[in-house]
Protein backbone atom coordinates (compact mmCIF):
# COMPACT_ATOMS: atom_id res chain seq x y z
CA UNK A 1 0.00 0.00 0.00
CA UNK A 2 0.83 3.63 -0.63
CA UNK A 3 0.34 6.80 1.80
CA UNK A 4 -1.36 9.59 0.61
CA UNK A 5 -2.43 12.69 2.17
CA UNK A 6 -6.11 13.61 2.50
CA UNK A 7 -7.50 17.09 1.81
CA UNK A 8 -7.75 17.40 6.14
CA UNK A 9 -3.78 16.81 5.97
CA UNK A 10 -3.69 13.90 7.45
CA UNK A 11 -2.51 10.53 5.54
CA UNK A 12 -4.46 7.18 4.64
CA UNK A 13 -3.68 4.02 2.87
CA UNK A 14 -4.80 2.85 -0.11
CA UNK A 15 -5.33 -0.15 -1.94
CA UNK A 16 -2.55 -1.07 -3.92
CA UNK A 17 -4.42 -2.28 -6.86
CA UNK A 18 -6.61 0.09 -8.96
CA UNK A 19 -10.53 0.52 -8.58
CA UNK A 20 -12.16 -0.25 -11.80
CA UNK A 21 -13.58 3.38 -13.80
CA UNK A 22 -15.87 3.05 -16.62
CA UNK A 23 -14.93 5.90 -18.77
CA UNK A 24 -18.89 7.10 -20.55
CA UNK A 25 -17.97 9.05 -23.41
CA UNK A 26 -21.19 10.54 -25.17
CA UNK A 27 -20.80 11.21 -28.93
CA UNK A 28 -22.78 13.24 -31.38
CA UNK A 29 -21.14 14.49 -34.19
CA UNK A 30 -17.92 15.31 -31.91
CA UNK A 31 -15.25 15.07 -35.17
CA UNK A 32 -11.60 14.95 -34.10
CA UNK A 33 -11.86 15.63 -30.68
CA UNK A 34 -13.89 12.31 -29.43
CA UNK A 35 -10.66 10.13 -30.17
CA UNK A 36 -8.37 12.19 -27.92
CA UNK A 37 -10.94 12.12 -25.22
CA UNK A 38 -10.94 8.04 -25.52
CA UNK A 39 -7.09 7.84 -25.58
CA UNK A 40 -7.00 9.77 -22.82
CA UNK A 41 -9.90 7.63 -20.86
CA UNK A 42 -7.84 4.62 -21.65
CA UNK A 43 -4.38 6.25 -20.48
CA UNK A 44 -6.27 6.94 -16.92
CA UNK A 45 -6.56 2.92 -16.66
CA UNK A 46 -10.39 2.97 -16.93
CA UNK A 47 -12.53 1.43 -19.86
CA UNK A 48 -13.72 3.62 -22.59
CA UNK A 49 -17.45 3.26 -23.24
CA UNK A 50 -18.49 5.40 -26.50
CA UNK A 51 -21.89 5.68 -26.54
CA UNK A 52 -22.63 7.01 -30.46
CA UNK A 53 -25.94 9.42 -30.94
CA UNK A 54 -26.30 9.00 -34.56
CA UNK A 55 -22.85 10.77 -35.79
CA UNK A 56 -23.17 11.42 -39.42
CA UNK A 57 -19.35 12.97 -39.12
CA UNK A 58 -17.62 9.79 -38.91
CA UNK A 59 -16.00 10.08 -35.71
CA UNK A 60 -16.80 7.27 -34.37
CA UNK A 61 -15.21 5.10 -37.19
CA UNK A 62 -11.68 5.70 -35.72
CA UNK A 63 -12.18 3.91 -32.81
CA UNK A 64 -13.01 0.85 -33.84
CA UNK A 65 -10.88 -1.85 -32.99
CA UNK A 66 -9.16 -0.11 -30.43
CA UNK A 67 -8.24 -1.99 -27.21
CA UNK A 68 -9.81 -1.19 -23.95
CA UNK A 69 -13.14 0.43 -25.66
CA UNK A 70 -16.24 -0.70 -25.59
CA UNK A 71 -18.61 1.04 -28.69
CA UNK A 72 -22.57 1.74 -28.28
CA UNK A 73 -24.22 2.77 -31.26
CA UNK A 74 -28.04 4.37 -30.73
CA UNK A 75 -28.75 4.95 -33.65
CA UNK A 76 -30.07 8.66 -33.06
CA UNK A 77 -29.79 11.52 -31.27
CA UNK A 78 -31.32 10.23 -27.89
CA UNK A 79 -30.02 13.10 -25.26
CA UNK A 80 -26.66 13.18 -23.35
CA UNK A 81 -28.59 11.83 -20.12
CA UNK A 82 -30.32 8.75 -21.91
CA UNK A 83 -26.91 7.78 -23.27
CA UNK A 84 -25.01 8.06 -20.32
CA UNK A 85 -27.83 5.90 -18.38
CA UNK A 86 -26.98 3.51 -21.60
CA UNK A 87 -23.43 3.31 -21.13
CA UNK A 88 -23.91 2.94 -17.41
CA UNK A 89 -25.88 0.23 -18.06
CA UNK A 90 -23.39 -1.43 -20.06
CA UNK A 91 -20.83 -0.96 -17.46
CA UNK A 92 -19.20 -3.16 -14.71
CA UNK A 93 -16.75 -0.66 -12.94
CA UNK A 94 -16.79 0.71 -9.22
CA UNK A 95 -16.96 3.90 -10.50
CA UNK A 96 -18.65 5.89 -13.48
CA UNK A 97 -16.66 8.45 -15.28
CA UNK A 98 -18.82 10.87 -17.33
CA UNK A 99 -16.51 12.55 -19.61
CA UNK A 100 -17.23 15.60 -22.48
CA UNK A 101 -15.82 14.38 -26.05
CA UNK A 102 -14.46 17.67 -26.24
CA UNK A 103 -12.43 16.78 -22.77
CA UNK A 104 -9.76 14.56 -21.90
CA UNK A 105 -7.79 13.05 -18.85
CA UNK A 106 -4.29 15.20 -18.08
CA UNK A 107 -3.99 14.36 -14.86
CA UNK A 108 -4.26 11.37 -12.07
CA UNK A 109 -4.79 7.78 -12.02
CA UNK A 110 -8.26 5.59 -10.55
CA UNK A 111 -6.54 5.59 -6.83
CA UNK A 112 -7.20 9.53 -7.05
CA UNK A 113 -10.79 8.68 -7.19
CA UNK A 114 -10.50 6.22 -4.16
CA UNK A 115 -8.71 9.24 -2.13
CA UNK A 116 -11.70 11.74 -3.06
CA UNK A 117 -14.42 9.38 -1.87
CA UNK A 118 -12.17 8.65 1.38
CA UNK A 119 -11.03 12.33 2.45
CA UNK A 120 -14.84 13.59 1.88
CA UNK A 121 -17.21 10.62 4.23
CA UNK A 122 -20.29 12.29 2.11
CA UNK A 123 -19.25 12.79 -0.98
CA UNK A 124 -21.69 11.35 -3.77
CA UNK A 125 -20.14 12.82 -7.07
CA UNK A 126 -16.61 14.20 -7.57
CA UNK A 127 -15.82 16.93 -10.39
CA UNK A 128 -12.11 17.63 -11.58
CA UNK A 129 -10.26 20.82 -11.87
CA UNK A 130 -11.43 21.95 -15.51
CA UNK A 131 -8.38 23.89 -17.50
CA UNK A 132 -8.51 25.28 -20.41
CA UNK A 133 -6.48 24.74 -24.05
CA UNK A 134 -4.02 27.28 -22.29
CA UNK A 135 -3.91 25.45 -19.45
CA UNK A 136 -5.90 28.63 -17.48
CA UNK A 137 -8.53 27.62 -14.63
CA UNK A 138 -12.31 26.72 -15.91
CA UNK A 139 -15.22 27.37 -13.98
CA UNK A 140 -16.20 23.52 -12.33
CA UNK A 141 -18.33 24.34 -9.58
CA UNK A 142 -21.66 26.29 -8.96
CA UNK A 143 -23.97 26.40 -6.10
CA UNK A 144 -27.64 25.03 -6.72
CA UNK A 145 -29.94 27.80 -8.61
CA UNK A 146 -32.44 29.71 -6.79
CA UNK A 147 -35.54 31.24 -8.73
CA UNK A 148 -33.81 34.24 -8.65
CA UNK A 149 -30.65 33.03 -9.92
CA UNK A 150 -32.38 32.05 -12.98
CA UNK A 151 -34.90 35.08 -13.25
CA UNK A 152 -31.77 36.99 -13.66
CA UNK A 153 -29.92 33.97 -16.49
CA UNK A 154 -32.88 34.37 -18.70
CA UNK A 155 -32.48 37.90 -19.13
CA UNK A 156 -28.94 36.92 -19.96
CA UNK A 157 -27.18 38.93 -16.70
CA UNK A 158 -24.95 36.11 -16.10
CA UNK A 159 -22.33 37.97 -18.30
CA UNK A 160 -22.13 40.35 -15.46
CA UNK A 161 -21.89 38.00 -12.76
CA UNK A 162 -19.06 39.47 -11.02
CA UNK A 163 -21.33 42.57 -10.71
CA UNK A 164 -24.28 40.97 -9.46
CA UNK A 165 -24.31 39.76 -5.97
CA UNK A 166 -27.02 36.57 -6.68
CA UNK A 167 -24.63 35.34 -9.47
CA UNK A 168 -21.83 35.71 -7.52
CA UNK A 169 -23.13 33.45 -5.31
CA UNK A 170 -24.63 31.07 -8.09
CA UNK A 171 -21.38 30.96 -10.29
CA UNK A 172 -19.08 30.82 -6.67
CA UNK A 173 -16.98 33.40 -7.85
CA UNK A 174 -13.52 33.86 -6.10
CA UNK A 175 -13.95 29.79 -5.07
CA UNK A 176 -10.64 28.75 -4.75
CA UNK A 177 -10.26 25.42 -7.03
CA UNK A 178 -6.52 24.47 -6.21
CA UNK A 179 -7.82 23.02 -3.08
CA UNK A 180 -10.30 20.09 -2.15
CA UNK A 181 -14.15 21.24 -1.37
CA UNK A 182 -17.39 20.33 -0.64
CA UNK A 183 -19.86 21.81 -3.31
CA UNK A 184 -23.11 22.03 -4.39
CA UNK A 185 -22.71 20.96 -8.44
CA UNK A 186 -19.92 20.07 -10.14
CA UNK A 187 -20.10 20.45 -14.43
CA UNK A 188 -21.29 17.79 -16.22
CA UNK A 189 -18.55 18.14 -18.49
CA UNK A 190 -16.06 15.79 -16.10
CA UNK A 191 -17.78 14.07 -12.99
CA UNK A 192 -17.09 10.57 -11.23
CA UNK A 193 -19.55 8.76 -9.14
CA UNK A 194 -19.39 5.36 -7.64
CA UNK A 195 -21.64 2.57 -9.13
CA UNK A 196 -23.53 1.68 -6.38
CA UNK A 197 -24.69 5.43 -6.23
CA UNK A 198 -25.65 5.69 -9.57
CA UNK A 199 -27.52 2.70 -9.37
CA UNK A 200 -29.69 3.98 -6.23
CA UNK A 201 -30.89 7.07 -7.48
CA UNK A 202 -31.66 5.03 -10.94
CA UNK A 203 -28.80 7.25 -13.03
CA UNK A 204 -29.89 10.28 -14.73
CA UNK A 205 -33.43 11.34 -15.40
CA UNK A 206 -33.72 10.82 -19.28
CA UNK A 207 -36.39 13.45 -19.67
CA UNK A 208 -33.71 16.19 -19.84
CA UNK A 209 -32.73 15.53 -23.42
CA UNK A 210 -29.73 18.51 -22.86
CA UNK A 211 -28.52 20.53 -20.60
CA UNK A 212 -29.71 20.52 -16.22
CA UNK A 213 -29.34 16.70 -16.55
CA UNK A 214 -25.80 17.16 -14.08
CA UNK A 215 -27.62 19.86 -12.05
CA UNK A 216 -30.49 17.50 -11.80
CA UNK A 217 -28.40 14.25 -11.05
CA UNK A 218 -26.31 16.42 -8.78
CA UNK A 219 -29.36 17.68 -6.49
CA UNK A 220 -30.98 14.40 -6.36
CA UNK A 221 -28.22 12.95 -4.60
CA UNK A 222 -27.83 16.08 -2.21
CA UNK A 223 -31.30 15.22 -1.60
CA UNK A 224 -29.93 11.89 -0.52
CA UNK A 225 -27.34 13.33 2.04
CA UNK A 226 -24.62 12.85 -0.70
CA UNK A 227 -22.62 15.96 -1.74
CA UNK A 228 -20.16 17.52 -4.55
CA UNK A 229 -16.34 16.91 -4.19
CA UNK A 230 -14.29 19.51 -6.02
CA UNK A 231 -10.90 17.28 -6.49
CA UNK A 232 -7.84 18.97 -7.98
CA UNK A 233 -5.81 16.10 -7.83
CA UNK A 234 -7.82 15.18 -11.05
CA UNK A 235 -7.48 17.52 -14.19
CA UNK A 236 -9.36 17.76 -17.09
CA UNK A 237 -8.53 19.58 -20.11
CA UNK A 238 -12.14 20.93 -22.09
CA UNK A 239 -11.62 22.65 -25.36
CA UNK A 240 -15.48 23.44 -24.49
CA UNK A 241 -18.84 24.03 -26.35
CA UNK A 242 -18.07 23.09 -29.56
CA UNK A 243 -21.07 21.31 -30.30
CA UNK A 244 -22.72 24.24 -28.75
CA UNK A 245 -21.11 26.79 -30.79
CA UNK A 246 -22.81 25.19 -34.30
CA UNK A 247 -26.17 25.32 -32.55
CA UNK A 248 -26.36 28.90 -31.86
CA UNK A 249 -28.37 31.51 -29.41
CA UNK A 250 -31.58 30.49 -30.29
CA UNK A 251 -31.49 27.17 -30.26
CA UNK A 252 -29.57 26.42 -27.29
CA UNK A 253 -31.95 28.94 -25.54
CA UNK A 254 -34.82 26.80 -26.95
CA UNK A 255 -32.76 23.42 -25.66
CA UNK A 256 -31.96 25.37 -22.20
CA UNK A 257 -35.68 26.39 -21.28
CA UNK A 258 -37.33 22.94 -22.37
CA UNK A 259 -34.62 21.58 -19.46
CA UNK A 260 -34.81 24.83 -17.25
CA UNK A 261 -39.07 23.82 -16.92
CA UNK A 262 -38.17 20.23 -16.11
CA UNK A 263 -35.75 21.53 -13.17
CA UNK A 264 -37.59 24.01 -12.15
CA UNK A 265 -40.85 21.44 -11.71
CA UNK A 266 -38.60 19.39 -9.83
CA UNK A 267 -36.96 21.32 -7.69
CA UNK A 268 -38.19 24.78 -7.59
CA UNK A 269 -41.78 24.76 -7.20
CA UNK A 270 -45.12 25.77 -8.66
CA UNK A 271 -44.86 29.62 -8.02
CA UNK A 272 -40.89 29.49 -9.16
CA UNK A 273 -41.73 27.11 -12.09
CA UNK A 274 -44.76 30.35 -13.56
CA UNK A 275 -42.29 32.99 -12.53
CA UNK A 276 -39.44 31.13 -14.97
CA UNK A 277 -42.53 30.37 -17.60
CA UNK A 278 -43.36 34.05 -18.30
CA UNK A 279 -39.30 34.44 -18.64
CA UNK A 280 -39.32 32.45 -21.70
CA UNK A 281 -40.28 34.56 -24.52
CA UNK A 282 -38.11 37.60 -23.60
CA UNK A 283 -35.20 35.13 -23.22
CA UNK A 284 -35.85 34.00 -26.91
CA UNK A 285 -35.83 37.59 -28.05
CA UNK A 286 -32.73 38.39 -26.34
CA UNK A 287 -31.19 35.27 -27.83
CA UNK A 288 -32.17 36.22 -31.49
CA UNK A 289 -30.42 39.66 -30.53
CA UNK A 290 -27.40 37.83 -29.84
CA UNK A 291 -27.19 35.26 -32.48
CA UNK A 292 -28.03 39.01 -35.00
CA UNK A 293 -25.35 40.47 -33.08
CA UNK A 294 -22.51 37.19 -33.34
CA UNK A 295 -21.56 37.33 -29.78
CA UNK A 296 -20.38 34.13 -28.12
CA UNK A 297 -22.21 32.20 -26.65
CA UNK A 298 -19.87 32.51 -23.04
CA UNK A 299 -19.40 35.61 -21.53
CA UNK A 300 -16.00 36.16 -20.02
CA UNK A 301 -17.43 38.11 -16.96
CA UNK A 302 -19.25 35.34 -15.87
CA UNK A 303 -15.90 33.16 -14.51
Amino acid sequence: MTATRRADGSTKALLSTSPSVDVIVVNWNGGASVASAVKSAVRFGGRAIVVDNGSIDGSIDALRGEPGVVIMEMGWNAGFARACNAGAGSSEGDYIFLLNPDAEIVLGRPNDIVEAFQAFPDAGIVGPQIIDSEGESEPSVRRFPTVIDVLLYQIKLHRWARRIPPLRRYFMIGFDDSKPAYVDQVIGAAMVVRRSDWEAIGGMDDGFFLLFEDVDFCKRLADQGLRGVHWPALVVRHVGHESFRRIGHLRLQRLWNRSLMRYAWKHLGVGGTVLIALTIPLSLVLSLMLDIGRLPLVGRSAR
